[in-house]
């Protein structure tokens, strides 16, 4: 499909309307004209000029979201619907539509849909950053930026698409699903899955027609490869991924295993798309999308693109260079440098030291908030790392993770403490942020070790660190366990042993006798009163009883 045939956004609901007359797989022809007429009808009737549009549904989201720039309302796309997020944007003004409780609903049915015009400059979206080193911030575009990147898309990739329908993996809450889920596929008139693929059974029975796959590195990573991918191997155009770096192995299985290398889009919220690569498992240069410069600044990737506000160039934090064949070569992040007792240090050179050792799949490194900088480290074993796992245990293994550290990375910046689990924590865009990093090394209590545990009675011992999330904003002065702790973990201790899923009512002769510091060994025991729907608990260590009482719950709601 050449890029003139492609329709801009602005003129969808226009001169471009027939052609959109069924964009949506499973919806009859001119369904989607009059969804957004019943949405734009919807806005017109209430007041918020900011509406925040959150559907499961990226049929009804379309048509949601070409209604309300039609209403001459401003979206915004937010991550999650969450009580939270719901509150917070309520404070700034924005109301909510689509599927969260009390949100914006359309009229039933269709209604009709008079050819309109929008303005690409007048007509915005707001979007989140993923959040990576903090909180979701804001970013504004204009319907041309995206647009414009809608353009650069088509014209790299459109031939080698045709009119193939879209289905994907990822949300269209996030700028990479709402271009390549929604957007895109509108403009150019294939026809798009309104319903997220989660499961790998669903992608099986996709196929052998034409079709383009829109993923991300946290599902390509997890191919099995024992399931039939036959009928999905015949008719993929494309896979796409972006939101993050696709793994070499995991490159390696996606060519194995549907027969053609992922393409991999880089970018962010702030920059639209950058560049492209398809390495197929091996090392790869960046191509640049059409009409996107780059250039080297000190080590930093700068770009001028039409996919910004601005044509001036932008400094990127991210670290390049240029490679010999052409295009340029990430270097990991200039914003992951933290200072060790004076000394930069790469977190991204002590991820690549420990992926080199062979001994685990992923590594993500982390600088840990305190009165000294101290890093953790975040590991998911690979064949060997289980092997080891298995055979000599935890301390085994994170030996042998620090001895590839020898004459690679300086004893000052190796990480002192660690986590070896499953699977990194993944937000819905596949990433895995800063925050959930950090909430892997700030659990809420420790791991209890275990003496008994009866139908009434159960008892075992807990090792207070200092990393524990309870210490955190407390006692500025010193670490000290609050109290209020205590009763949260005999919660947690009570659910774990006796089933314990009910609602708290009340306390009775609670004591708090001893502080809690870290480093303290405190034994615990836990009396089940299911007579009484009472639990009884008692903290104690060798300098005598830390905590003690009795908590009362809704009746009948233990086991």
């Amino acid at each position: 499909m050449p890029p003139e045939s492609r329709i801009p956004l602005h003129a969808l609901c226009g001169a471009g309307a027939a052609r959109a007359a069924s964009p949506v797989l499973g919806w009859a022809p001119g369904a989607w004209a009059g969804r957004v007429a019943a949405w734009r009808a919807a806005f017109e009737g209430q007041p918020a000029a900011d509406v925040a549009l959150y559907f499961e549904d990226a049929g009804e989201f379309s048509a949601a979201l070409f209604g309300a720039w039609l209403a001459g309302r401003t979206p915004w796309l937010p991550g999650d619907a969450l009580a939270g997020t719901r509150t917070a944007l309520a404070r700034h003004g924005v109301a909510w539509a689509g599927d969260p409780p009390g949100a914006l609903r359309a009229a039933d049915g269709n209604a009709m849909a008079p050819p309109a015009t929008l303005d690409p400059e007048a007509c915005r979206l707001v979007l989140f950053t993923s959040g990576t080193t903090g909180e979701p911030q804001p970013v504004a575009k204009t319907m041309g930026q995206l647009d414009r990147e809608l353009a650069s898309l088509e014209a790299a990739f459109g031939g080698r698409l045709g009119a193939a329908p879209v289905f994907g993996t990822v949300s269209h809450q996030h700028i990479y699903g709402l271009l390549f889920r929604v957007l895109w596929p509108l403009s150019a008139g294939r026809p798009f899955a309104p319903a997220r693929k989660v499961y790998n059974e669903e992608l099986v029975v996709l196929g052998p027609e034409p079709l383009v796959l829109v993923a991300s590195p946290a599902h390509l990573k997890r191919l099995p490869p024992n399931q039939d991918w036959g009928s999905l191997r015949a008719g993929l155009r494309a896979v796409f991924s972006s939101g993050g770096p696709l793994a070499p192995d995991a490159a390696l299985d996606v060519r194995t295993l549907w027969d053609q290398a992922a393409i991999e889009v880089f970018g962010s919220t702030e920059t639209g798309g950058i560049a492209w690569r398809a390495p197929g498992g091996e090392q790869a240069p960046w191509t640049p999308l059409p009409g996107v410069q780059w250039t080297l600044d000190e080590g930093r990737l700068c770009i001028r693109s039409p996919h910004l506000a601005d044509g001036g160039w932008l400094q990127t934090s991210d670290r390049a260079e240029a490679a010999p064949d052409g295009g340029f070569l990430l270097r990991g992040r200039a914003d992951r440098i933290v200072k060790i007792e004076e000394r930069r240090v790469s977190l991204g050179a002590i991820e690549a030291a420990l992926l080199a050792s062979g001994l685990v799949d992923e590594a993500r490194v982390v600088a840990l908030p305190g009165h000294r900088v101290l890093l953790g480290a975040a590991v998911v074993p690979g064949e060997a790392g289980r092997a080891r796992l298995a055979s000599a245990g935890r301390a085994a293994l994170l030996e042998a993770l620090r001895q590839s550290l020898e004459g690679q990375v300086d004893r000052i910046a190796w990480p002192r403490r660690w986590r070896v689990v499953d699977a990194l924590p993944v937000d819905a865009r596949g990433k895995t942020t800063q925050r959930a990093l950090g909430e892997l090394f700030r659990p809420p209590m420790p791991a209890p070790e275990w003496d008994e545990r009866g139908a009434a009675h159960a008892s075992g011992w807990l090792r207070v660190d200092e990393e524990l999330a309870a210490f955190d904003g407390h006692f500025p002065q010193a670490l000290i366990l609050p109290g209020v702790a205590l009763l949260d973990w005999a919660t947690r201790l009570a659910a774990d042993a006796f089933g314990l899923a009910g609602t708290f009512e009340g306390m009775e002769t609670v004591k708090f006798q001893h502080l809690v510091r870290p480093g303290t060994r405190l034994e615990f025991r836990l009396d089940w009163d299911a007579a009484r729907s009472r639990l009884g608990f008692r903290f104690a260590s060798g300098v005598g009883v830390h905590g003690s009482g009795w908590l009362r719950f809704a009746a009948g709601e233990g086991r």
